[in-house]
């Protein structure tokens, strides 16, 4: 029967196939974003001449065709990429449990919830991202646990991520329901086409900042991804090797076992093999000295 005070610990889990289909994923949702973009801004300037020329558009269905096929591959890039993102994200939370002793101030549960529970959402994932850059770069405690491009690079990514959410929140809500059949030039014609012209635009810079946004990804992705590698090969052992063999990398001479307070409070878990120190080999006994020779007489 399993001990009730025991508790599997963290396994390491390398950060390169989530790391390989994100960047994918990000350049495309980057490609569709940018064609979104072109299709709302010409559509925009199509309802901007609809209003100087009091006429509609002569290609207007061709641009509702075009951004209902763009703006509908970018949707479902978007949602592929986050969902990515955020199994990369949590893995990467998991796994820096395992480095050498770090503030972490949020549990890995919240590297999930954090980007769904409101309100927190808006400040929750850099938090934890600073701490994951900052855990996961190998030369930080060489450094006094300073890590060049960390501030720079993941605010750019958060605050472009986040203006552009906003542009797109004013660009689905800021469109007139009534006034398209309203005649031609009345003050209810004009407000519907401003409202569209005006939403239409919004959404073309929203669209613009999430390509910034999945570039800035991408680069934090990257500087992650590749600290954690750096720090995944003393972790590539034969899953025969005891803990407690010198040559593992969570033996006590070589990495800090990550203990639960009860556990910790209650000594060692009764039958379980404590691992110990490998045994210092002896010198061999120096030779003996060569006896004198016997005097002549």
């Amino acid at each position: 029967m399993r001990d009730p005070r025991f508790r599997p610990g963290p396994i390491f889990r390398s950060l390169r196939g989530p790391a390989i289909a994100l960047y994918v994923l990000l350049g495309v949702t980057a490609v569709a974003c940018l064609l979104a973009a072109v299709a709302f801004f010409h559509r925009a300037n199509l309802v901007d001449q609809v209003l100087r020329s009091r006429w509609s558009a002569p290609d207007s269905d061709g641009a509702n065709h075009s951004i209902a096929v763009w703006w509908g591959l970018a949707t479902l890039a978007m949602i592929a990429s986050a969902v990515l993102f955020v199994v990369w994200f949590h893995r990467a939370r998991r796994n820096v449990d395992l480095f050498p002793p770090s503030v972490q101030r949020l549990s890995g549960g919240w590297a999930i919830g954090g980007w769904f529970c409101p309100v927190v959402n808006l400040w929750f994932p850099p938090l934890i991202a600073h701490d994951i850059w900052k855990a996961s770069d190998p030369r930080a405690p060489m450094r006094g646990g300073a890590t060049p491009g960390r501030h720079p690079l993941l605010w750019a990514w958060w605050l472009t991520y986040l203006a552009a959410n906003v542009l797109l929140a004013i660009g689905l809500t800021g469109r007139e329901s009534d006034g398209g059949d309203a005649m031609t030039g009345s003050d209810a014609w004009v407000a519907y086409h401003e409202s569209y012209r005006t939403a239409d635009t919004a959404t073309g810079w929203a669209f613009l900042l999430m390509i910034i946004a999945a570039g800035t990804a991408i680069a934090v992705v990257a500087r992650i991804t590749g600290f954690q590698i750096e720090r995944e090969y003393a972790f590539l052992v034969p899953p025969t090797m005891h803990p407690a063999h010198p040559m593992h990398p969570m033996h006590p001479l070589y990495a800090v076992q990550p203990t639960h307070p009860e556990v910790a409070a209650s000594g060692p878990v009764p039958g379980s093999t404590q691992p110990v120190a490998p045994p210092i080999p002896r010198q061999p006994p120096p030779p003996p000295r060569p006896k004198d020779p016997p005097a002549p007489f």
